[in-house]
């Protein structure tokens, strides 16, 4: 039996209690289905399409769907996966979404509702009646010293792209789910309990995103233009290539291949400036938080590429690990290669699933 056919078999019987979780990127959608089965937490199916031919482009291309185009995705990988929960949280792109942080100045132990609402019209780049907003306090050390200064991390989401997201849903048969940014989904994927500092690398096809977390509570984040797309074309304009044939060499890189030297070359050219970027708002965070962050955490579909943790830890200084979200779930034993190689591509989808079993 294929690992394929085995969990189709699982997910054909999935109860009440599934939850799929839905990650749509701007070159690909990922799902991952969970299920409490018999008191675990199990991995019943997963899948991702690839979105550039549905707009008539290169697999790995960073597209728009239309409306009608994206419906015909999410149907495809729910079908071809033989996801069949009723119930999903959905992880909304950074794209459609603003995160931040910011300092507002009032009297110890003050309500600052008001005062967040006056800040937030301040930092995000839309009115305030054009976004859904939610806020929480953050408490550093170094605001414990000065009562008067209180952080507050600042989130909002586009109208307009929920209702977008709601309506695709209906396509598929579920009915308002919950949503969340991305960055909030992959965090609560990678964090585990005990952990003090957690520092992530997400490296997606048009940007490369590095979350700074506090016992699972987001503290910085910080977005580069830098991403999968940028490095494939790259690599096709080294190897005088089409970017299609540049993608597949990029998925395929094996230090056995003869032209390997020149892909990583330009792979590492990619993303040198973003990485030194990235350490300085690393270095910056723990001087101000009188912190150390020894460990990274990569992911994404960025993270497959053969060096890249090396790469990572050159730029930043720090032992970087490749993530295994799916360490988290239980899932056949025979499937565990598996899992580890392509577990970086469908974090955000894995941490929105978990949301409801929180």
């Amino acid at each position: 039996m294929k690992f394929g056919d085995f969990f189709k078999q699982m997910s054909g019987s999935a109860t009440s209690s599934a939850v799929v979780g839905i990650d749509i990127g701007s070159s690909s959608i990922k799902i991952v289905q969970l299920e409490e089965v018999k008191g675990v937490l199990t991995l019943t199916t997963y899948g991702e399409v690839q979105l550039g031919p549905y707009a008539e482009k290169e697999i790995g291309q960073s597209v728009m769907l239309t409306p009608k185009q994206e419906q015909e995705s999410l149907v495809d990988v729910m079908r071809e996966s033989a996801a069949s929960a009723k119930n999903a949280v959905f992880a909304m792109p950074l794209a459609s979404s603003f995160v931040t942080n910011t300092l507002i100045e009032t009297d110890p132990g003050a309500d600052i509702s008001a005062l967040v609402r006056v800040e937030a019209r301040k930092v995000i780049p839309a009115s305030l009646s054009e976004v859904t907003l939610d806020w929480a306090e953050i408490e550093t050390e170094k605001d414990k010293k000065d009562a008067t200064k209180r952080e507050v991390l600042i989130a909002a989401i586009q109208n307009t792209a929920l209702e977008r997201f709601k309506v695709l849903m209906q396509f598929v048969g579920i009915s308002n789910p919950p949503t969340e940014i991305e960055c909030f989904s992959a965090i609560r994927a990678l964090h585990t309990s005990g952990e003090e500092d957690l520092a992530i690398v997400d490296i997606g096809a048009t940007s490369t995103k590095l979350y700074i977390a506090k016992k699972g509570l987001l503290m910085r984040m910080h977005r580069i233009r830098v991403g999968g797309a940028s490095a494939t074309n790259r690599i096709a304009s080294v190897l005088n290539i089409s970017f299609e044939d540049a993608e597949l060499k990029k998925r395929e890189a094996d230090k056995t291949q003869s032209d390997f030297g020149d892909i990583a070359r330009a792979h590492t050219t990619n993303y040198e400036r973003a990485f030194r970027e990235l350490r300085q708002v690393l270095t910056e965070y723990e001087e101000k938080n009188g912190t150390t962050i020894k460990n990274i955490t990569v992911t994404g579909g960025g993270a497959l590429f053969p060096g890249t943790e090396a790469l990572l830890e050159q730029a930043l200084g720090r032992a970087v690990i490749r993530t295994n979200a799916f360490a988290k779930v239980s899932y056949p034993a025979f499937m565990q290669d598996t899992m580890k190689s392509i577990a970086p591509s469908f974090t955000v989808a894995l941490g929105a699933a978990l949301r409801s079993f929180e």
